[in-house]
């Protein structure tokens, strides 16, 4: 890890984000995204269904109720929307009977070896993304990138959500006359090249815009909550929770612990 890191990093994009180092959170909890948690060194408790086992990994399917028995600091924890084409292609792969798999064996070894870094630090987006994109193909979640270029209108329309989304929240109606094209085909569009729906998509983008905001210290939780668009730090809190079955302090109450990197390009 370079000198004067935090111990843990976060690294955000619009549909996951990627956390390395200790969870605190380890009550009881479900969520909506995939998780997928990968341990370097060690193995780790976990409690699904009541019973408890040891693994050096474990894919959880979405709204499963399941227990962190024990975190290290080198445990790595990627969270997926569950509408993301991603997510769904290694659910279909791993998930099909049950709703959560072991890794062991060949596979966690291949896992393990997608992080090079002695650390929790990857340094750039580019270095995050590298290591994301090797995680999902492993999965066989991820195929390499697409050859198909983002169509102009739906470039657009990322460009606008990320010029506006601190200043005001956009309709569809209004992102779709920006694009030229009807709600409906911008919908399908944008699910299509992009790999998630609009609407989580731009839910993704409030919420990681208020992490980003509170781990920088720019802002009170209260305050990046009104800031990203949410009613208040509760409705913020509430997101959160029910997306990643965590508080939002569980990965940023000392934001001097944590290294929050936005990807969200």
């Amino acid at each position: 890890m370079k000198e004067n890191m935090p111990p843990n990093s976060v690294y955000l994009w619009g549909g996951h984000f990627l956390f390395l180092g200790q969870l605190n959170d380890i009550t009881e909890h479900m969520h909506h995204a995939l998780q997928v948690i990968i341990d370097r060194k060690e193995h780790f408790g976990l409690r699904i269904d009541g019973a408890s086992i040891e693994c050096g990994g474990v894919i959880i399917g979405p709204d499963l109720r399941h227990q962190l028995l024990s975190s290290s600091d080198s445990q790595v924890h990627l969270f997926i929307d569950r509408e993301t084409a991603v997510a769904r292609a290694i659910a279909r792969q791993h998930l099909e009977k049950k709703n959560v798999k072991i890794l062991n064996g060949a596979l966690l070894q291949r896992l393990q070896g997608c992080i090079d870094a002695s650390g929790n630090f990857l340094g750039s987006c580019a270095e995050a993304d590298d290591v994301y994109g090797k995680i999902v193909s492993v999965l066989g979640g991820y195929t390499g990138p697409s050859e198909e270029a983002v169509d102009p209108r739906i470039q657009a329309v990322l460009n606008l959500l990320q010029e506006k989304y601190l200043s005001r929240n956009l309709t569809i109606a209004e992102l779709a006359r920006h694009a030229c094209l009807s709600e409906s085909r911008l919908m399908h569009l944008f699910s299509k090249q992009i790999g998630i729906p609009l609407r989580r998509y731009s839910l993704w983008l409030r919420i990681l815009s208020a992490m980003r905001l509170i781990a920088e210290g720019k802002q009170s939780l209260t305050e990046a909550a009104y800031s990203a668009g949410f009613s208040d730090s509760a409705h913020l809190s509430r997101t959160y929770r029910s997306m990643f079955g965590l508080t939002i302090s569980s990965c940023l109450k000392i934001s001097s612990f944590v290294q929050v990197t936005s990807c969200f390009s």
